[in-house]
């Protein structure tokens, strides 16, 4: 396959084809006829050697190399568009710009309420949505734009090397407790660790924590009696229990600023949580999303840690 063959307007048609579904639709997009673009489809056809889109009942479907070559053409096609176009401007107060973050229920109860008082004074126009990490980065929707900065801590996701990655944060856990609960000490003991039964919070559903390869590493292991997907659920639970809940301990303590409960410090040699900030190259020069990396790194700079 020779690059110098292919020629430019079908990676275009190409992209069109895929987000569309439709010959007639690609062709309006693109603003060309509805021959052109069969046109178009025929070459590319020929070109990769793969029907790339096949017409059944439900419309239009990509093959599988379709489907894999869409990721990368998309980039090459944002790229190019950077590089092209005039040097972007943004101003903070006038723009109308929506980010789309993806991250934790953490940041949404640490991060999030400061960065909107921030922004309705430095920029009142810009809105922000907020979805939920899953148990994979969204990587294609990193690399088409759809999404913007990923949030997590370490365990939740693995980043491959070609992705940016900044260390934002480094959290120790703590340990929350009922408020009437009486210990020995105003702390949470290894032998506490394994000996309480634990309400685990696990947002992605997983199984296993820090903390377990922590104890595991000691020979040691916990006992969880609940798996919660919420916060508001796990300290309900613990708030009327006997039970221990390991968390960030900045949000250890604004639940126990809301709940009947304590935070207490766990043993020092627990590793804390490491906060990221995961975003793609391709958008990295962008200079609204430059602004919005460095508002959100002065406010996770000025918590008290």
């Amino acid at each position: 396959m020779k690059l110098h063959q292919l020629d430019l307007n079908l990676l275009l048609a190409f992209d069109a084809l895929m987000t569309q579904g439709s010959v007639t639709r690609a062709s309006e997009a693109l603003f060309i006829s509805q021959p052109a673009m069969s046109h178009a489809l025929g070459r590319l056809r020929t070109f990769f050697g793969d029907p790339l889109l096949v017409r059944t009942p439900q419309g239009m479907l990509p093959t599988p190399r379709a489907q894999r070559l869409h990721l990368g053409v998309q980039q090459v096609l944002r790229l190019l568009e950077q590089q092209l176009s005039d040097e972007e401007v943004f101003e903070p107060r006038h723009s109308k710009r929506r980010f789309v973050l993806c991250t934790t229920d953490y940041v949404e109860c640490v991060l999030i309420p400061p960065l909107i008082s921030r922004l309705k004074k430095l920029a009142p126009g810009v809105t922000i949505e907020i979805r939920i990490l899953r148990d994979s980065l969204p990587e294609a929707e990193l690399a088409s734009g759809e999404i913007d900065l990923v949030l997590g801590f370490d365990e939740y996701m693995q980043v491959p090397g070609y992705l940016g990655k900044e260390t934002w944060l480094t959290e120790p856990l703590a340990g929350l407790v009922r408020a009437t609960r009486e210990l020995p000490e105003e702390r949470i003991t290894l032998a506490q660790l394994t000996q309480m039964p634990h309400v685990f919070h696990s947002p992605l559903g997983t199984s296993e924590a820090s903390l377990d390869k922590f104890l595991q590493s000691q020979g040691l292991s916990r006992t969880i009696s609940v798996n919660s997907q919420s916060y508001m659920s796990a300290a309900a639970i613990v708030s009327q229990s006997d039970h221990l809940l390991v968390l960030p301990r900045k949000v250890a303590e604004l639940l126990a600023d809301h709940w009947p409960l304590k935070s207490l410090p766990l043993p020092a040699d627990v590793p804390d949580y490491h906060l990221n900030c995961v975003w793609h190259p391709v958008h990295a020069q962008q200079k609204a999303l430059i602004w919005l990396k460095e508002l959100m790194k002065e406010l996770v700079s000025q918590e008290p840690s």
